[in-house]
């Protein structure tokens, strides 16, 4: 459509973002749901089944479904910077000029460059813990609010680090790679 690399791996990155939500929400809803009730009472033999059954039964369907503004947000905001970052290391900054030494740093920049969105991360995931433990979740800036009120802004930027690693090895492998294949 005449759009340059760079806004191309933008949009690519925020369609591709928004698309992986429908499938992330649920399955965060779901791990969330084990990790905030393993080892309490009536939750011994939780699963994935037995997780999706219950939030199906006290919420609907749509309750698999609760936070998927913030996850839609979170992925899509994640992938365009991943992409676009990636992008403009390997044009504007010129890292491709160096191989793939060049490519796999660009990626790294831009894996790590897409975390400036984890105070999304951090409210999505206290979300799909309050639909876990089958409370009415709050409003996105209520999450927000209260972590800041309780934590400060550092708060929102609560497992930044091992996010940033996982962002490094996704970013090269599901963008860097592709480029590097001619895909």
């Amino acid at each position: 459509m005449g759009a340059g690399p760079t806004l191309c791996a933008l949009g690519g990155g925020l369609v591709g973002g928004v698309a992986q939500s429908v499938v992330m929400t649920p399955a965060g809803v779901i791990f969330t749901s084990l990790n905030v009730n393993s080892g309490k009472k009536g939750h011994e033999n939780d699963n994935a089944l037995t997780v999706c059954k219950r939030v199906v039964e006290e919420k609907g369907f749509v309750g698999l479904y609760r936070g998927l503004q913030p996850m839609a947000l979170r992925q899509a905001t994640n992938w365009a910077s991943r992409a676009g970052f990636t992008e403009i290391c390997r044009t504007t900054l010129k890292l491709q000029q160096y191989g793939v030494i060049g490519e796999i740093a660009a990626g790294a920049i831009g894996g790590v460059g897409s975390c400036w969105n984890t105070p999304i991360e951090t409210v999505r995931v206290l979300i799909a813990r309050d639909v876990s433990m089958g409370k009415n979740p709050k409003k996105f800036g209520e999450y927000w609010n209260d972590m800041v009120e309780d934590q400060g802004y550092p708060g929102l930027f609560r497992g930044i680090k091992p996010r940033a690693v996982q962002a490094i090895w996704q970013t090269v492998f599901m963008v860097v790679v592709p480029t590097l294949m001619g895909i």
